[in-house]
């Protein structure tokens, strides 16, 4: 244990933090649907933060359209599945975390067993489809989701409490896929930047450092530097959340 408090000295002396917090990361899990430019870069910095576990679910291969953004992938390896080339990657951001990684898509019959036994889920899909069945899921195990995006230079971030606050049913109500995949662009340091800000939320719910956002949506617009929290509110018609 010496050895891994001395690793994380310089944020256990943050007013606040301290041995306690450090510990609770330590014995904590944390799910992320996607390690694309988004969710790898919250990846990475959990696990530079200490934390004990990461269960990860990213289908399909690298491709050099990747590159422009995902920290944890290797130009050296394109083609080959993503979780793979991750978990060479984690190794040398913290050897010591456990991983447990899934190459699939995150469906109605798979995403609950996912993430059972997760302290926080992250939502980085790129498409309505999958992060809604995290959120269904995540509503169903009672376990608080983050749910973070990106179009162009601006993104958004907020947390889905189970039955105490807006859940992304209650914003997006269509069960249609109207977000195309690969049908907006990215600058990989947006996508960074609201997946460390994404990464420290994470951070602040399980270890009850700081203030997490609660009911509302945190947005910016890095085209001019503009910040602003958006109230959020349950739908009590819901039909995920409500009643």
């Amino acid at each position: 244990m010496e050895s891994y408090f001395r690793r994380y000295k310089r944020q256990m002396i943050m007013d606040n933090f301290g041995e306690e917090a450090q510990l609770k990361l330590k014995n904590s899990s944390v799910f992320i649907g996607g390690i694309g430019g988004l969710g790898g870069t919250t990846a990475a910095y959990l696990a530079m933060a200490g934390i004990g576990k990461l269960v990860i679910a990213h289908s399909g291969n690298l491709t050099e359209t990747n590159m422009n953004r995902q920290i944890l992938m290797d130009c050296g390896r394109i083609g080959e599945p993503r979780v793979e080339i991750a978990v060479d990657a984690f190794k040398k951001l913290n050897p010591d975390m456990e991983l447990e990684m899934h190459n699939v898509r995150l469906l109605p019959e798979n995403t609950a067993e996912l993430i059972k036994g997760c302290q926080v889920a992250v939502s980085a899909r790129p498409t309505f489809y999958e992060r809604k069945n995290l959120n269904r899921a995540c509503v169903q195990e009672n376990i608080p989701m983050i749910e973070a995006a990106m179009d162009g230079m601006t993104a958004y971030m907020f947390t889905v409490n189970p039955h105490k606050t807006a859940c992304l049913d209650c914003m997006v109500e269509k069960d249609v896929n109207d977000w195309e995949e690969f049908g907006f662009g990215v600058l990989g340091a947006v996508s960074g930047t609201i997946g460390c800000l994404t990464a420290i939320e994470a951070v602040k719910i399980i270890t009850g450092f700081g203030e997490p956002l609660g009911s509302k949506m945190f947005y910016m617009d890095m085209s001019n530097y503009r910040t602003k929290h958006i109230e959020l509110k349950r739908n009590p018609d819901c039909k995920t959340c409500g009643g």
